[in-house]
């Protein structure tokens, strides 16, 4: 085709490809082996170790080290040493033996007020005349002005500023039974093997350590 002050040319060009696009249904068979296969292992997590376990145990390890070594270099070691720890040991868990106790203590009777105790274990009572046992036992020995007591095998107890003495040496007493007179004020000591105790006091009770 002409126009006036133009000149073109047309190409008609005709497009013959195709494009074929077929398709159809595929059914996969699901594999469970094959996914088995492909899981991951589980990720275990492990504590930390306890450090006080491994020093504990490191501890025991040159303890053992060392014992070996005392036994390589002196035979002797073995009877001397683990004599001693058996009979130690076997003292101590097996012992039939009851534990004595830490602290002792006896009733006052009535008829005292404790007044004080000192530092040395003296204490001093007031509220009368008649000075009473505190408790069972054997008068062990008479003084100018005192009497002492034996409680048991190891205690004995003293009284002194007394003014009159009705008990002599070897008698039985029993508590609250008369052992004398006082004027104003008595006092007490309790002594253990020989040894004078410190006490602690109360309106009703002495205590002291054994």
């Amino acid at each position: 085709m002409a126009y006036e002050g133009m000149e073109t040319v047309i190409c008609d060009a005709e497009e013959n490809d195709w494009l074929s696009v077929s398709y159809h249904e595929q059914k996969y068979a699901h594999d469970t082996a094959a996914v088995k296969k492909t899981r991951k292992m589980p990720h275990i997590k492990f504590g930390k170790i306890n450090k006080k376990v491994v020093a504990i145990v490191a501890v025991a390890a040159l303890c053992v080290a060392m014992l070996a070594g005392l036994l390589f270099i002196d035979g002797g070691f073995t009877a001397d040493v683990f004599g001693a720890v058996k009979t130690v040991f076997s003292s101590n868990v097996f012992s039939d033996k009851t534990l004595q106790p830490v602290t002792a203590n006896i009733e006052l009777p009535c008829n005292v007020t404790l007044k004080e105790v000192s530092e040395q274990g003296i204490a001093t009572f007031i509220g009368g005349r008649a000075v009473v046992s505190f408790t069972d036992g054997k008068v062990k020995e008479i003084g100018e002005n005192s009497i002492t007591v034996t409680i048991d095998e190891n205690t004995d107890i003293t009284y002194q500023g007394l003014t009159e003495v009705y008990v002599k040496a070897d008698d039985t007493v029993s508590a609250n039974s008369l052992l004398g007179k006082y004027d104003g004020e008595f006092t007490t000591t309790i002594s253990v093997a020989g040894q004078t105790k410190q006490v602690v006091a109360s309106s009703s009770q002495l205590t002291w350590n054994v």
